[in-house]
């Protein structure tokens, strides 16, 4: 039991860092870095504790019931396994659904723009291969 719980929380974290890195690497908001993430993390955190209160809830029931039914099936998969993919799983299921709670959504790009630099960044125009350079 204790390594199902580790191995759900593993998934769940996993999730979390994804999210975070995709984030702080997207151009469409203001964060960088670990001062990025410690900001994403701050502007989150509502929703992550949230996340974790339900994730936890549910946990037995994901587990128990998922295992079970994939073995009935003939599969010999064990608890522990399903437990790491559960845990990944209940926190994309519940960011999702959660997003649609508006309390609960954190707009990133409203909350923490991109800087006046990134914004006046010169975008390349793509021209055609045609003679004169018509499009």
């Amino acid at each position: 039991m204790t390594l199902q719980i580790v191995l759900f929380s593993l998934g769940w974290i996993l999730f979390v860092l994804a999210q975070a890195q995709n984030s702080v690497h997207s151009t469409t908001n203001g964060l960088a870095g670990w001062k990025g993430f410690a900001r994403w993390l701050q502007l989150q955190a509502l929703n992550l504790v949230t996340r974790a209160f339900f994730s936890a809830l549910f946990f037995g029931f994901i587990v128990n019931s998922v295992t079970s039914k994939i073995q009935a099936v003939g599969l010999s998969v064990t608890s522990t396994t399903i437990a790491g993919v559960a845990g990944y799983a209940a926190n994309a299921l519940l960011y999702q659904i959660f997003g649609l709670v508006p309390w609960l959504r954190v707009e990133i790009p409203d909350l923490e723009p991109p800087s006046a630099s990134a914004a006046t960044t010169p975008v390349v125009a793509l021209t055609s291969n045609k003679p004169g350079g018509a499009a």
